[in-house]
């Protein structure tokens, strides 16, 4: 088998020994890939392919929100990866419907072979894909999952109950105990970087004052200091790589009552099992053991530090307000969202200059003007939407006959397609037989994977012009029918901008950016204008048979 094959390795919980002794992985990780090379080394239809790997190490299977397998399904997609290799179908996912809806529909579709080596699971093989065994091992590893989480939701409850410290990661000022890992113990540096925030704090400067001087004074921020100290953590909560103190991290270590010594659990949980996201908890309901740690702050200083701040109230969510722009609006320079501040008339600001004097960002903005601007700029995408329908109408006058014909052509495609895979798979047959020689393999197989991926791509295309036309030679676009009823609109309203509208970004000088919602349906109905327009003189139906004939 030529082309590239692709080795998926997964570990959902953190191995306590990463990062001792120059570890960079965990062990589970190691042992998945010593099983798939060995596998992929002693596979004949394998071991001349080129081969690549996609590791997510820490990540729960309930969901697909995974960077590593996300990487791998858009290479898939793209058409750069023809088989997947993974050591059992529970590292791929452990959600039924979606595993079992890649591995019957979307892989076979796309021509990529996929295998389970532990599972004896093969998709050359058709028998083995809709199995049941092959289902109920896909609910099994489902319903063990959701399980097992109940069940580690509650050891952990129960363990940070007698004040051990669950989280992956110590906080800005301490380390975990090099022998006891559910203990901290502190970091002097940092340590001493939090007290000094706590003594400004208590002679009254603000946290922005304080961000500021910190920023001055090229004081490493807790994302810097940690990654310099060699932390493993991939994703941090950050606009960008240039992060600098702001007076919200300020703000963040003043209130972090980990610092008096105690150690607190359960302040945001999963709304559902196997997802990321995540909701607050009320205080009332977190777990908070005292006398853990070593305190770094005292009791008198940390009141102190909280006197002279605003009264800190708990807020249950933000506060619902029917501004239009609400939450679209960010700074252009640094990143960060701009602040909606309520005056002789509403505007936006952004913070970043008073916390780091090395950016220059756009001074107040209007709410008025960038209401305009987005105005100005829907009525545009209006016209668009409405001028791209009546072109689309114009090349497809014919649509619904030449719907029919490539239904049919596409049956041919499909039919064509199943009958090339079936040769590739009598051809190992056999080759493991002893029937051909592996160069007499090689080379037909060569041939017929070249016709297979040929017949795929045209597949691709006429599933895409198949899925924006319907049966009555109408048009079916995502794009068109958010904007084309906008040609006429009087108001910029809340739910207008929450459909059709992502961000706006402002630059110094009165610059906008506008970034519209359904930019990639866009692209793809222009794509298709101006294929239908290269080929409106010429028969599509000849053409897709001829070109994999």
């Amino acid at each position: 088998m030529s082309g590239v094959t692709a080795k998926y390795i997964r570990l959902s919980a953190e191995d306590d020994g990463l990062g001792e002794s120059g570890k960079t992985e965990s062990n589970s990780v190691t042992n998945q890939r010593h099983l798939l090379d060995a596998f992929i080394s002693r596979t004949p239809d394998l071991a001349d392919t080129s081969v690549i790997e996609f590791c997510d190490d820490g990540w729960s299977g309930k969901n697909f929100e995974r960077p590593a397998v996300q990487e791998m399904l858009a290479q898939v997609q793209e058409g750069k990866i023809q088989c997947i290799v993974v050591k059992d179908l529970s590292r791929f996912g452990r959600d039924y419907l979606t595993v079992g809806n890649y591995i019957s529909c979307v892989f076979p579709f796309l021509g990529v072979r996929f295998i389970a080596v532990n599972d004896g699971l093969d998709s050359i093989r058709p028998a083995d894909i809709d199995s049941l065994e092959t289902s109920f091992k896909n609910l099994l590893y489902d319903l063990y999952s959701r399980d097992l989480s109940r069940k580690v939701r509650n050891a952990k409850k129960f363990r940070a109950q007698r004040g051990d410290f669950l989280s992956r990661y110590a906080p800005y000022g301490y380390v975990k105990d090099s022998v006891d890992k559910t203990r901290l113990v502190i970091d002097f540096e940092a340590a001493e970087t939090v007290r000094r925030i706590f003594r400004l704090a208590a002679e009254g400067q603000k946290t922005s004052q304080i961000a500021r001087l910190l920023n001055r004074e090229l004081v490493p921020t807790p994302m810097r200091y940690k990654q310099a100290a060699g932390c493993s953590l991939v994703r941090w909560h950050c606009i960008s790589e240039n992060n600098f103190w702001t007076d919200a991290a300020v703000a963040r270590i003043l209130r972090d009552e980990r610092y008096l010594g105690k150690t607190i659990y359960g302040k945001r949980t999963r709304d559902k099992i196997g997802h990321i996201h995540s909701v607050k908890v009320s205080r009332e309901d977190w777990i908070v053991v005292e006398g853990t740690h070593e305190i770094i702050v005292t009791q008198e200083e940390f009141d102190r530090a909280q006197a002279a701040m605003q009264a800190f109230m708990e807020h249950k969510g933000p506060e619902k307000h029917n501004w239009p722009l609400c939450g679209k609006v960010r700074c252009g320079v640094c990143g960060y969202a701009m602040t909606y501040t309520k005056g002789k008339q509403l505007y936006f600001h952004c913070h970043t200059p008073r916390n780091n004097a090395a950016y220059t960002c756009a001074e107040r903005t209007p709410e008025s003007d960038i209401l305009e601007a987005v105005s100005e700029g829907l009525h545009v995408q209006a016209l668009m939407a409405v001028e791209m329908r009546r072109l689309w109408e114009e090349q497809h006058q014919g649509q619904k006959k030449d719907t029919a014909a490539m239904r049919k052509a596409l049956a041919k495609l499909r039919e064509t397609h199943g009958r090339i895979c079936n040769q590739i798979k009598s051809l190992y047959e056999s080759l493991v037989l002893g029937e051909i020689e592996k160069p007499e393999y090689l080379s037909a197989k060569s041939a017929a994977v070249q016709q297979r991926d040929t017949a795929a791509a045209r597949i691709a295309e006429l599933e895409a012009a198949l899925e924006n036309a319907e049966t009555n030679g109408g048009l079916r676009d995502e794009f068109i029918s958010a904007f084309e009823k906008y040609v006429n609109v009087d108001e910029i309203t809340r739910e207008i901008v929450t459909e059709i509208l992502k961000e706006v970004r402002i630059y110094p000088g009165g610059r906008f950016e506008i970034i519209w919602n359904f930019r990639d349906e866009l692209e793809k109905l222009v794509l298709t204008l101006q294929g239908d327009h290269q080929n409106e003189s010429e028969t599509n139906v000849d053409i897709l048979q001829n070109r994999i004939s």
